[in-house]
């Protein structure tokens, strides 16, 4: 939907801040009808959550939105989960936790399976700029970020408190900007629309989804399982769309699912360990 836009000529710029924008007045009013009290947060936790907000939400999206709009998707996407290297190390040599070798498997097994699911392999995809691989390098960064700032914040918060004051954030920081630049916003009231829904389905709904399974497992390990993204895309395509996929990017999907399934396993025995040495 993103891409079509572009298309039509709306800078990754204003989608961005329109996409964090629907998900905060969306979060927002839903939060102040059903659990209001979740609006609450003390003032301790207002600089991690903005900079959790304008450096994690806003910069994962801004990032990732303007390396699509110079390079392909899938490219784009494979580039975005090398984030998951600087996580799996951060976990290891920041926070001295233990990363078994199941880990570093299953990382390198949905790396590669998601290079053959997205269909990387096709050498018309590797036609690309260097602007454009730089800037899906810096979005791996931001992505990183977000995954480790949100673990952190998903211990001690309610998840929805979280993304409300990391959106609030994001939405400030955009405004600001706007005001600043003297960005114009679109006047078609078709594209604050699709915005909309892509903000609350596939922003809001979807790091809801993320942060809330951060709350029970790790960082590494939640990312690694985030990296079905490509399979189900593949299957909505084929179901929806009829697009048809080749042998070697439902070898990737399999592949990716064989690592989460070896990283879930890997898991699961480690607590079986501990619990066994308690």
């Amino acid at each position: 939907m993103v891409k079509a836009l572009f298309k039509l000529g709306y800078s990754p710029l204003v989608l961005a801040q329109l996409r964090i924008w629907s998900a905060f007045v969306g979060l927002f009013l839903a939060l102040v009808v059903i659990r209001p009290r979740l609006l609450r947060v003390g003032t301790r936790e207002l600089p991690a959550l903005a900079i959790f907000g304008g450096v994690g939400l806003a910069g994962v999206q801004l990032s990732y939105y303007l390396t699509i709009a110079r390079i392909n998707i899938a490219v784009a996407l494979l580039v975005q989960y090398l984030g998951l290297v600087a996580v799996t190390v951060f976990e290891r040599y920041h926070r001295r936790q233990p990363v078994g070798p199941q880990v570093w498997a299953a990382l390198a097994m949905v790396l590669i399976g998601a290079f053959f699911a997205v269909g990387a392999y096709r050498p018309a995809l590797f036609r690309v700029n260097l602007p454009g691989v730089m800037l899906g390098l810096v979005s791996a960064g931001f992505f990183a970020f977000y995954i480790l700032r949100a673990s952190t914040l998903a211990r001690r918060l309610d998840t929805w408190t979280v993304l409300l004051y990391g959106f609030g954030a994001g939405s400030v920081l955009w405004a600001i900007f706007d005001a600043v630049s003297g960005t114009a916003l679109p006047a078609d009231l078709r594209i604050w629309a699709v915005m909309a829904l892509l903000g609350l389905v596939g922003t809001l709904l979807a790091h809801g989804l993320f942060v809330m399974a951060l709350r029970t497992i790790r960082p590494s390990v939640a990312g690694i399982i985030a990296t079905a993204e490509p399979v189900f895309a593949g299957l909505i395509a084929y179901l929806v769309l009829s697009d048809r996929l080749q042998p070697l990017q439902i070898l990737g999907a399999a592949v990716i699912i064989a690592g989460i399934i070896a990283v879930q396993a890997g898991n699961r025995r480690s607590d079986i360990t501990a619990s066994a040495i308690e």
